[in-house]
């Protein structure tokens, strides 16, 4: 109000027709309103490009806020990979140290006696038989479960090793102690596979040599 006041008093309002202050007031009034909107446009604008930063500022603490919550997964994957790392090569560790217990017994007959006889009624040849036996399918089982043999490649090196009538012996043998595995366990996937392989080994033809060929006969009869 103050400015339309002295806005009357500017001689460029005062037309000389009009000398008329209420028209003066009035042009004043007018100008006083452009001003206004002038001024709340730019206020406007101005609100507008700061909620706009603020939106962008915004979106930028979210994004950073992903990319901490990334990292702290990449962390903990690699802590879980540490640590299954680990407890890998602790169960390498023992099961080495399984092994080389089964390679002193079947080395020597006193210590043989100190494991319990795999079945009733076996001789020693064939007790120490078994023990070779068992460290085999150990090799073989810490071979899958470490990934150096996948399913189908163990499942070949198996059918080649029930062919062995040792072998079977012990496998039948070791029945009951199968039976306290975790289902969920590789121990007892790993067993499924050598039944599996058992299962094809019967249903081929039994291996019979070439009698001629071992002979050295090698003409067609």
């Amino acid at each position: 109000m103050l400015f339309s006041l002295i806005m009357t008093m500017v001689p460029g309002l005062r037309t000389p027709g009009s000398g008329n202050a209420g028209q003066a007031y009035g042009a004043a009034a007018s100008s006083t309103a452009v001003l206004v909107l002038f001024y709340m446009a730019r206020t406007l604008r101005l609100q507008r490009d700061e909620t706009s930063l603020q939106r962008e500022e915004l979106e930028l603490q979210r994004a950073e806020m992903r990319l901490q919550r990334a990292e702290l997964e990449l962390q903990r994957d690699e802590m879980r990979r540490s640590a299954g790392e680990l407890h890998r090569s602790a169960e390498a560790d023992l099961r080495h140290l399984h092994m080389d217990l089964l390679k002193m017994s079947i080395g020597d007959p006193e210590l043989a006696e100190v494991w319990p006889a795999f079945a009733p009624e076996l001789t020693p040849k064939e007790n120490r038989q078994y023990l070779y036996a068992n460290l085999i399918y150990c090799h073989s089982m810490l071979a899958h479960k470490l990934e150096m043999l996948d399913d189908r490649e163990a499942l070949g090196h198996l059918r080649y090793i029930v062919r062995s009538p040792a072998f079977r012996g012990y496998w039948e043998s070791a029945r009951s102690m199968r039976a306290e595995m975790a289902p969920a366990s590789h121990e007892h996937r790993f067993a499924a596979l050598v039944d599996e392989a058992l299962t094809q080994s019967n249903a081929q033809a039994p291996y019979a040599p070439n009698l001629r060929l071992i002979e050295g006969q090698h003409n067609e009869p």
